[in-house]
């Protein structure tokens, strides 16, 4: 469970009850302001209107963990933006695309339980995480390249608002929260009042300002003067969008990684609490383990960075527990840190002989228990990454991906939820390292990897299977959305355009889709799925099948 109290997860569970009973009211209103679009009211207070409903009903559905609805409300919003930017009614073409988004957007307003792909409790330890889209402005004359740029980071999530005219900027960047300009340097070039602006906008920025200039030019001159107003990279056309989107990836991460989860095993409850809520307000996630018996269960589930462990509790103290931990492989790297008023050191050191990594005394300062976890979950966070992931992507690798799968089958049984796990292939690699070099692969199966991280959710378990191919466990999820949720991805790769020396070029990817429980065991499953992939490519390459399909043939 959460470091979330009771009475908090219950109001939480009332306000998302209440939010689904209003999803209906939601769509009529939504339905009346996109009739009065289509039917011809084009003030701008009617389009802005409708604008405000799809936003909010995005950004509600991704707080309830309603994922679909948040993907079919953020699609429709660009469609939108796109007709605020033409400043005309919206066509014959945009109002059948309007009329489609809003259909499906009413079938999962009609029942939106069974669209809910995340556990509640799941759902309640999350909400502090949830993120705010980055926002990336582009600055720039070409409108064909701004609105390249703004289609090519979309599909990695980024938000893009395209600014045309210099004089706005500022009051654009004033009202942002993350920040990130890319734009032309020919508005700087033999203009030093408006490169003098540009540096004066970063200096006065509330939050750190990135700058990316690209330019159809490329010497020492245009390069120097880019710098001297401020820039961070500079880039030039035809831009190269797998390092384009690396750059701004780098610019716009934040520090801030997921939070430390700290599993605390202690008899007091309220020597609990208290160590609970002071890793809490350091920003962690605590579990709680009143009962060593149940601790193993609790690490099964959660796999903690760290273990924060008293030493005298009933039944089984702190070392022996610590030894039985250890006993089992997939636990022997969590770090254990006793916390006990204990001050013998020989005991002390007979306990850390047990499997512990450290002992610290009670009582302690605050400040001092939160630099001490933090140090090393940080590194055991660091260390497994290493060990777990694949050094290209950053994904799961094979073995730990297969382990995965049988872990996640195995907790799909015990509380009767569904599972489906994907099988992605690259469609002719093989050609793409032939024609543009392994460099460029590389770059591609990167694309591929930042894309399903964006795509999925944080619950859901990414993995690099092998060469070109990868694999997705999609946890709470049904076939029929497990397939839509794929589709939309593998359109969204399809249209991403990839530079090398030889020309640009356009890549896409099979995939095959097997479920729990259609499927019972995790090797049937994985092997379903192989085959539901090798039958995608077969029949010719950038589709979807799912493994139900074959056995109707």
């Amino acid at each position: 469970m959460s470091g979330i109290s009771d009475k908090t997860t219950e109001r939480l569970r009332a306000l998302k009850e209440d939010y689904l009973k209003s999803l209906p009211n939601r769509y009529n209103q939504l339905k009346k302001a996109a009739v009065k679009l289509i039917e011809g009211d084009s003030g701008k207070d009617i389009i802005t209107d409708f604008r405000m409903q799809v936003h909010k009903i995005a950004g509600s559905a991704a707080t309830f963990s309603l994922d679909i609805l948040t993907e079919e409300a953020k699609i429709l919003e660009e469609k939108i933006d796109e007709i605020i930017q033409n400043g005309k009614a919206p066509d014959e073409a945009s109002s059948k695309f309007i009329i489609s988004s809003l259909k499906k957007i009413r079938s999962i307003c009609s029942d939106p339980a069974k669209f809910i792909s995340v556990p509640e409790d799941v759902v309640i330890s999350d909400l502090s995480a949830i993120e705010e889209k980055k926002v990336v402005f582009v600055l720039g004359e070409n409108d064909l390249i701004s609105k390249d740029l703004s289609e090519q980071l979309g599909y990695f999530g980024y938000t893009v608002q395209v600014i045309n005219c210099f004089s706005s900027l500022k009051e654009h960047i004033k009202q942002a929260r993350n920040e990130l300009l890319i734009m032309n340097s020919n508005m700087i070039e033999n203009k030093p009042m408006t490169a003098a602006a540009v540096k004066k906008i970063k200096e006065d920025a509330d939050r750190q300002l990135s700058i990316i200039f690209f330019s159809d030019k490329d010497n020492f001159n245009i390069r120097h003067e880019c710098v001297k107003s401020g820039g961070d990279d500079f880039f030039t056309i035809p831009l190269d969008v797998s390092r384009l989107i690396d750059r701004v990836d780098n610019l716009t991460n934040d520090e801030n990684t997921n939070p430390y989860h700290v599993l605390i095993v202690d008899d007091d409850p309220e020597q609990v609490s208290y160590y609970a809520l002071v890793l809490q307000q350091a920003g962690m996630i605590t579990s709680v383990a009143s009962d060593p018996k149940k601790v193993l269960d609790i690490l099964s589930e959660s796999k903690p960075d760290l273990i924060l462990m008293d030493m005298y509790m009933p039944d089984c103290d702190g070392p022996d527990l610590a030894a039985i931990i250890r006993q089992q492989e997939a636990f022997l790297s969590i770090p254990i840190v006793f916390l006990s008023f204990e001050s013998n050191k020989e005991i002390q050191f007979e306990a850390i002989s047990h499997g512990g990594d450290d002992f610290l005394t009670k009582p302690i300062k605050p400040d001092f228990l939160i630099s001490s976890v933090t140090s090393k979950a940080e590194r055991n966070r660091t260390l497994r990454y290493f060990m777990e992931r694949d050094s290209l992507t950053g994904l799961l690798n094979h073995v730990k991906l297969k382990e995965a799968l049988f872990n996640e089958v195995l907790r799909a049984e015990r509380t009767e939820a569904e599972l489906c796990f994907a099988m992605i292939d690259i469609d002719h690699f093989k050609q793409v390292n032939d024609v543009h070099g392994h460099m460029t692969g590389d770059r591609v199966l990167k694309s591929l990897s930042r894309l399903l991280q964006d795509r999925l959710r944080r619950t859901d378990i990414i993995g690099r299977y092998g060469g070109e191919e990868f694999a997705v466990i999609l946890l709470n999820t049904d076939l029929e959305n497990a397939e839509i949720i794929m589709n939309k991805i593998r359109e969204s790769f399809a249209q991403i355009r990839h530079v090398s020396s030889e020309g640009d070029f356009y890549v896409t990817f099979s995939c095959g889709i097997a479920c729990y429980p259609h499927i019972k065991s995790a090797s049937d499953i994985n092997s379903a799925a192989d085959q539901a992939l090798y039958k995608a490519k077969e029949i010719g390459r950038n589709r979807i099948i799912n493994a139900s399909e074959l056995s109707e043939t």
